[in-house]
């Protein structure tokens, strides 16, 4: 039986994207390989030291992902400027097959490797040469390395002058397979449910305001009520302040659907609650869509769009947010302002 080691963000539990991407990464590593592997983990936010290296050396595989990692502000560090702190040149004594899968950029909308502080453009210019070096140091390792959207790949390409950059393959993040070759798709739910993100407002919310979009989205959910639709609130990470707000309107008619438990099936029963589902999380709109549940996109970070155009669908009006939405394009069939899936 081969060993490998499973490189991921495995002691944050509460966001239910992150979670899943536990059992889904080593599902997608066993298909691509042998399911007779013996699996251990390692948290990849750890500072890895050169004992660590030593420790990963004893191992068949390393894998590394899934999830947005690359992103600069989750782990802060100056070693690689990404989530996982480790130095281009610890990379290079790493000697047995390293894989790295479907991670992503997650950068949101004008940030870069140059950008450690949260919810901050504030830069720091000495970062961008050690994230390349890290970066092209990866992928130079990798037996095999795959970003989990088309718009990172092209994002990250304009970003690093990579010398082995065709080695980057296109793969979609391992959730979406686990779940639909898991979960059998059942008689839909009846819930019009509405998850919104907490994190970052200051860059998720660009040419608009959270006050605005909260507005006009409960403004919707009272015309939902008054054509006698269940209305559903979704936390994906333990996010309330949409909760919170339509709670100060007074509103209680709704359910509450909390998916940070840290529990698979109670993850999946929730979903299977929702007929439609009005998404800010990347990986709400990837579950919803591997449970062929109807979901519309609150483009509030790149990563969402890219997942869009991934799965063929169009966009028809440009921009970062819905920040024209309007109770028109809400109610109207084509979506929130054309931005859905």
């Amino acid at each position: 039986m081969k060993k490998a080691l499973h490189l991921y963000v495995c002691k944050f539990k509460k966001n239910s994207g992150d979670f899943l991407l536990g059992p889904s990464t080593k599902y997608h590593f066993e298909q691509m390989i042998s399911k007779d592997i013996q699996w251990s983990n390692f948290d990849i936010r750890k500072t890895v030291n050169i004992k660590d290296i030593e420790y990963f050396n004893k191992f068949d595989y390393i894998v590394v992902g899934g999830g947005g990692l690359l992103l600069p502000d989750s782990n802060r560090n100056n070693i690689s400027c990404w989530q996982w702190p480790i130095s281009a040149d610890l990379i290079s004594k790493i000697k047995v097959p390293m894989y790295v899968l479907s991670i992503g950029l997650n950068w949101f909308f004008g940030q870069n490797a140059a950008m450690p502080v949260n919810d901050s453009l504030e830069q720091n210019k000495k970062r961008i040469p050690i994230f390349k070096k890290n970066i092209e140091t990866l992928i130079d390792k990798s037996s095999h390395i795959s970003i989990r959207h088309k718009g990172d790949i092209s994002q990250l390409n304009s970003f690093v002058n990579l010398k082995n950059k065709n080695k980057i393959k296109f793969e979609f993040c391992p959730v979406i397979n686990y779940v639909k070759s898991k979960y059998k798709k059942e008689p839909e739910g009846d819930l019009f449910c509405f998850e919104l993100k907490d994190d970052r407002p200051k860059m998720r919310y660009v040419g608009t305001s959270r006050e605005d979009i909260y507005s006009k989205l409960f403004s919707f959910i009272k015309i939902l009520e008054k054509n006698n639709k269940k209305i559903g609130i979704m936390s994906h990470d333990g996010s309330t302040s949409f909760k919170r707000y339509v709670d100060k309107q007074g509103f209680k008619n709704y359910v509450f659907l909390d998916n940070s438990v840290a529990n698979e099936k109670k993850i999946i029963e929730n979903y299977r609650r929702v007929k439609k589902l009005y998404c800010s999380a990347g990986h709400s709109q990837m579950i919803s869509y591997a449970l062929g549940i109807d979901s519309y996109t609150l483009i509030s970070h790149p990563k969402l769009k890219y997942f869009i155009q991934d799965i063929g669908k169009s966009i028809p009006k440009d921009g970062n947010f819905v920040k024209d939405i309007s109770i028109e394009g809400l109610v109207s069939s084509s979506g929130l302002s054309g931005r859905y899936l």
